[in-house]
């Protein structure tokens, strides 16, 4: 699996000091570890067990394994959303789509089986109109580029979140997964 993003103050990660990050880091690519090899079944102390320190270290950065897995996801959608608004802006339309996707299947191909395990069960569109943190950033980097299909002919005018969220089905997680077991390339 690919290295997740380091906590640095991402979308909805606070700024942490350089040992307290270093921590934390070890617990996320742990989980991760965790996440894989059995799913996310494990508990807090096997988690601190796999990232080789004691249970009350873990306790001072998590209270419960869903705030690990939440922050397993915020640190996915950091990665994205930072992959994706590094696409130059001097690229535009169909040819910045094309890029946003290339990263897209890149990244997904790192970690697409681990966070199948933990992925939320509320609607994309769902999770953004509520304002849900990852969504809501995922969705933000999106529609700007959809938007410039639009404008450029490249695609139809359409309902921005109804193309965003096609867009997104195409690129599931799940997907992701079954084609790559299928042999096919990023």
């Amino acid at each position: 699996m690919a290295a997740i993003m380091p906590a640095q103050g991402g979308l909805g990660t606070p700024r942490l000091r350089r040992d307290a990050a270093w921590t934390r880091d070890r617990l996320i690519a742990a989980a991760a570890t965790l996440l894989a090899e059995q799913g996310p079944t494990f508990s807090l102390p096997g988690l601190a067990r796999v990232a080789g320190m004691s249970t009350a270290t873990l306790y001072r950065h998590f209270n419960n394994v869903h705030e690990v897995f939440r922050e397993f996801r915020q640190r996915l959608a950091d990665e994205l959303v930072v992959g994706f608004s590094a696409v130059s802006a001097a690229v535009r339309g169909r040819g910045r789509f094309e890029e946003v996707c290339r990263r897209w299947a890149r990244l997904a191909a790192g970690w697409g089986r681990v966070v199948i395990r933990i992925r939320s069960r509320i609607g994309f569109l769902t999770q953004v109109h509520a304002g849900e943190p990852v969504a809501s950033a995922l969705c933000d980097v999106l529609v700007p580029v959809v938007s410039e299909l639009v404008e450029d002919g490249v695609c139809p005018g359409m309902d921005l979140d109804y193309a965003v969220l096609v867009w997104v089905a195409l690129f599931d997680e799940w997907a992701i997964v079954d084609l790559l077991g299928l042999g096919w390339s990023v």
